[in-house]
């Protein structure tokens, strides 16, 4: 079995993504992230600073722009490498899980010099079978749910978050089994998870579980304070790092956690929970955006079955603390990994309730469970089960074949996402397809009249030169949905193509006092600014578009013209 393990997670995540080699660029944050990046040309210490100061625009991932680096390095802006090194770290993840899933099943007495702390295993009295743990690993290998952290690129963030993470969690069980070297090597390990994906915090909720759940028994938890003490400054590492990473998070998240009310998320966050649940045991009907669009409460039957639901997970876990503590951990690991993802629900005046990738950490709490309620299982049926993930795998991949493909696939399920009309017909509008775009978002009005329908709509507009129904539409989205920039900025970029700079300058002023960080309006603003001869206005306008990406090209663009102005 054990010469068996490694060629088959080299072979079957290769099945079962595979077909992404052979894909381009995705249309969503795959072009802001790589394409259009300038600073992942080059790796120096401008660029390498600018990643480690910045955000992406929301989430602070500096060792992913990192690996993006090295791609271009390696072969610039073809699509292959990019794929290629998401499915390697894939599969090095998978092999981690296994790891990690072994190191949990063994069963070990011997007790830490240190605290005396006694390392308990999936089973008491017997060894889990190996091919279960092996079992459990490739379903982690192969699952749909994972295609898209796998396939997309942008997904880059969650698999090398999850690699640093899993490397950091193996480290720390080496260390509490007696390696003492290991312990630093997990610190190490944990600030590079972080570094790519601040999810990563989660790994010290996953920590003080186990030690509560696992190690410490009965004796120790009356009896021993110093044991505590010493466990206590174990985690402090752990404690600083997290407390200091989710304060950067929050910088970048504010306006988007702030988006939707508490009550909602709590809600939202019980169907996130079972949803993901049913589609590790079911997974079709997987895409790119789950909406949830109108009220949402208590009382309506989208919520509440789900919320009785978690409110039953969470008394499993309660009931089977003291008799069977490696299902509450599992159940503990699940939830404690998803737990961050609650806060990012809504965006752009939208909420959707899951996303596959959300699920990549969580999952391995599901596959902790299955491997303690199973023991064993048989190699037929679980070679039968891979081949069926793997199919599934295959079909899901594919959706992201072409540029239009992920949000046709998500409209296929449901068809009243605003977000994926949105997306479609964006797609369309580049490729000129205008019949096509405006009949994509007037079939959206009829499940929900949108700003960003009426946005779109006036792009459509726009790009075929029916400037009053482009202005009629922009007004109408800036009245629906005023606190959001975009539509101001629309108004204002049609009036600064038809020549209305006054009115252009007053909607991206306004777009940029809604959003600070809206680097492109301050762009276009110092523009108007210095066709105006106003060059200390446009000079402060690019400036502060700099200050948030100094590798604007046309904030750049705009401090070279003021300084031949100044010769």
């Amino acid at each position: 079995m054990q010469k068996l393990k490694i060629p088959l997670f080299i072979i079957l995540p290769f099945l079962a993504f595979g077909a992404s080699l052979f894909h381009g660029f995705a249309p969503v944050d795959d072009s802001f992230l790589i394409v259009e990046n300038l600073a992942i040309r080059a790796i120096n210490w401008e660029n390498l600073k600018h990643f480690f100061t910045t955000y992406d625009p929301e989430l602070y991932i500096p060792l992913v722009f990192v690996s993006f680096q090295f791609n271009y390095l390696i072969g610039e802006l073809a699509p292959f490498n990019y794929h290629l090194t998401n499915i390697i770290i894939h599969i090095m993840n998978s092999l981690l899980v296994v790891r990690i899933l072994t190191q949990l099943s063994t069963v070990n007495n011997q007790q830490s010099t240190n605290d005396k702390e006694v390392d308990g295993g999936l089973l008491r009295a017997k060894r889990v079978d190996s091919w279960l743990i092996v079992f459990a690993g490739l379903i982690y290998a192969v699952h749909p749910l994972n295609t898209e952290a796998v396939v997309w690129l942008a997904g880059r963030k969650d698999l090398l978050s999850g690699l640093f993470f899993f490397a950091s969690l193996t480290f720390y069980l080496d260390f509490i089994k007696g390696n003492r070297k290991a312990y630093w090597l997990s610190i190490t390990m944990f600030l590079l998870a972080l570094l790519s994906k601040v999810i990563a915090v989660t790994l010290l909720g996953i920590l003080i579980l186990h030690w509560l759940l696992i190690i410490r028994n009965k004796e120790e938890r009356a009896n021993s304070q110093s044991a505590n003490l010493l466990i206590a400054l174990r985690f402090l590492p752990y404690i600083i790092l997290s407390a200091i990473f989710i304060a950067v998070a929050l910088g970048g998240k504010a306006r988007v956690i702030a988006s939707v009310s508490f009550i909602d998320k709590i809600l939202v966050a019980c169907k996130s929970t079972v949803f993901y649940i049913y589609k590790f045991l079911i997974p079709t009907d997987l895409t790119i955006i789950y909406p949830l669009q109108g009220d949402i409460s208590l009382v309506d039957m989208r919520i509440l079955p789900s919320v009785i639901i978690a409110i039953v997970l969470i008394m499993i876990a309660i009931k089977t603390l003291k008799r069977h503590p490696w299902i509450t951990f599992g159940i503990g690991w699940y939830l404690v990994c998803l737990a961050p993802t609650f806060l990012n629900i809504g965006k752009a005046n939208l909420v959707f309730f899951a996303v596959d990738r959300y699920a990549y950490l969580p999952m391995v709490g599901l596959l902790i469970v299955l491997v303690y309620i199973y023991k064993s299982i048989r190699p037929i049926a679980g070679s039968i089960i891979i081949v069926v993930l793997i199919a599934l795998s295959i079909n899901q991949t594919n959706t992201w074949e072409t540029p239009d493909g992920v949000f046709r696939r998500t409209l296929s399920i449901y068809p009243e996402s605003v977000g994926a009309r949105v997306g479609l017909a964006t797609i369309l509008r580049h490729q000129n397809k205008f019949e096509e775009a405006f009949e994509v978002i007037t079939e959206g009005v009829k499940y929900m009249d949108h700003s960003l329908l009426h946005m779109n709509a006036g792009f459509v507009y726009a790009a075929t030169g029916q400037v009053g129904d482009a202005e009629e539409r922009f007004r109408a989205a800036i009245d629906m949905d005023p606190s959001n920039p975009e539509p101001y900025f629309s108004l204002g970029s049609l009036f600064d193509q038809t020549g209305r700079s006054d009115e252009a300058i007053s909607f991206y002023e306004k777009a940029v006092e809604l959003d600070d960080s809206y680097v492109i309006a301050r762009a276009k603003l110092g523009n108007l600014y210095l066709k105006k001869n106003q060059t200390d206005l446009a000079r402060e306008q690019f400036e502060k578009a700099l200050e948030w990406n100094k590798f604007s090209v046309e904030a750049n663009e705009g401090m070279r013209r003021i300084q031949d102005l100044s010769i």
